[in-house]
């Protein structure tokens, strides 16, 4: 009896062992037998709950195995915002543009060109030293953005993204200009500054690359063009932290371009370049000098008018 009942028992589990394999064989079909949208839907599930990985795995599915579903273009978008909020900001940007390029009838379309821009921003290095050409990228297609859909719900977010991103291409090239200014190539400087007040205008290195271009004629001792840059600052930037220092910089490139003149014996620029001084800033702290510079130049002049009367 205990060799039958042992028979039967090794049978019975040989029965629930095979009913095991035909009841996991079964669910395996029913997983590949899953339409596109129960595919995406186990893939949002994912994605809601953060499992991005599983949920590319999900959204991929949808795409090759159903590509003329209607589902797809959802699926391709959330496989680019899974890529993004999984930090794979390269291959984000990549979906989002496959997105945009075959499904431009898409209700996504939008937002994937949006999202192209932001991928392309977090995929740029945040230091405004190392390579930033993936952040050029994205200001060219914020830029494109706010041209070609004005009354996007994403405007705000776009403009935010283009000035942070501008901000830094802006302190790069501004960065630049200091290094060179240190190192006294006054004419390469120049250059990136320059490039700042042209390019950047909206970003708060703008005043500071004028203060600088015009710091740069300064010590290449263009006075007349540093006054007239120090000048303009003041009128573009009247109530900037750097006016104060920029108003004594004003006055002493104007008394500096008098003594320069002076200093190479140009009595003809010299003496109408400080009767200027005088009268643009008689209370200035120079003008007691400049006085005593334009008294000597005219008692020099009487003196030689003097010995030329006694030669003839």
């Amino acid at each position: 009896m205990k060799i039958l009942t042992d028979i039967v028992t090794f049978r019975a589990m040989g029965i629930i062992l095979i009913l095991g394999l035909i009841i996991s064989c079964g669910g395996s079909k029913a997983l590949v037998d899953l339409t596109a949208r129960e595919t995406y839907q186990l893939g949002r599930e994912k994605y809601d709950k953060k499992k991005y990985l599983s949920a590319i795995e999900k959204f991929q599915s949808v795409i090759y195995n159903f590509p003329g579903d209607a589902i797809v273009d959802t699926a391709q978008y959330y496989l680019g915002m899974s890529y993004y909020h999984n930090k794979d900001y390269e291959l984000a940007a990549v979906e989002f543009n496959r997105l945009a390029t075959n499904y431009p009838s898409s209700a996504f379309f939008e937002r994937a060109i949006y999202m192209k821009a932001v991928a392309f921003f977090e995929s740029t290095p945040r230091h405004y030293g190392l390579d930033q050409t993936e952040l050029q990228n994205s200001i060219n297609l914020f830029e494109d953005f706010l041209i070609d859909f004005p009354e996007s719900d994403q405007v705000e977010g776009a403009r935010e993204h283009l000035l942070v991103a501008r901000t830094r291409m802006a302190k790069k090239f501004y960065s630049n200009g200091i290094v060179y200014d240190r190192i006294r190539d006054y004419e390469a400087a120049k250059i990136y500054f320059q490039k700042v007040i042209d390019d950047y205008t909206d970003t708060e290195f703008a005043p500071k690359a004028i203060y600088h271009f015009a710091l740069m004629e300064y010590k290449l001792k263009n006075f007349e063009n540093a006054r007239k840059k120090f000048e303009d600052f003041i009128t573009v930037f009247p109530d900037h932290e750097l006016v104060p220092k920029v108003r004594k910089k004003v006055i002493s490139s104007a008394f500096n371009r008098c003594k320069l003149y002076q200093d190479n014996d140009d009595d003809s620029l010299a003496v109408p370049c400080w009767k200027e001084f005088l009268s643009d800033f008689p209370d200035s702290d120079r003008a007691k000098k400049a006085n005593e510079f334009l008294q000597k130049i005219q008692q020099e002049n009487e003196l030689k008018l003097q010995e030329e009367h006694v030669n003839h």
